[in-house]
């Protein structure tokens, strides 16, 4: 009976954390300056019944435009939260993640029922005369959120200075990675300078 109970208690946990209840297609730029890797730049399209639900509780206005004084809630409410997760940006540089140094850039907009986040997550490596690899998922590896990171579309921005290669793959056999859902790719990229 004991051993029963335990085991229905263990899966109803698996099964909880299993199914994701948000759902979000993102988009990614990994931005370099004339330091080395300084940010990745997420565009974050949230889907319709969570996107209504926020814009009911943060338009408070009602008029279906976000407000400055309205971004800043919607930073505090969805963003915040996700800080002590990187915001659910990982960036493995050698057998580590990279932690976030701050979030920039952040504007909330609402388009077509979607509400849109776009915002930098400021990281720091410097260019090195050889190779420095780094891999980025964005990703949440509880499930809760499912984000769809398209690292087809991802793209690379960075001063000619800079030789930089990429290109998008599994992180399968990626130790650090093995919490995430086999369907989440990485950016897999190489700087140095020229």
């Amino acid at each position: 009976m004991v051993k029963s109970l335990l085991l229905c208690c263990l899966c109803g946990v698996s099964l909880a954390f299993s199914h994701p209840h948000v759902f979000v297609d993102a988009t990614v730029k990994v931005l370099f300056d004339q330091n080395g890797f300084s940010a990745v730049k997420n565009h974050w399209v949230y889907d319709e019944l969570y996107s209504m639900a926020m814009m009911t509780s943060g338009d408070k206005d009602g008029n279906g435009i976000i407000s400055d004084e309205e971004n800043q809630w919607f930073c505090d409410a969805i963003m915040e939260p996700l800080r002590k997760s990187n915001y659910y940006n990982f960036v493995q540089m050698e057998t580590s993640f990279l932690r976030v140094q701050e979030l920039k850039n952040f504007r909330a907009t609402f388009k077509g029922n979607r509400l849109i986040l776009d915002f930098d997550a400021k990281f720091s490596a410097p260019v090195k005369e050889d190779y420095t690899m780094l891999v980025v998922a964005v990703a949440d590896p509880s499930n809760y959120i499912q984000i769809t990171a398209d690292m087809e579309k991802a793209d690379v921005d960075g001063p000619d200075s800079i030789d930089i290669e990429f290109f998008n793959d599994a992180l399968s056999g990626l130790t650090l990675f093995r919490a995430f859902r086999s369907d989440v790719e990485g950016l897999y990229l190489r700087f140095k300078n020229k």
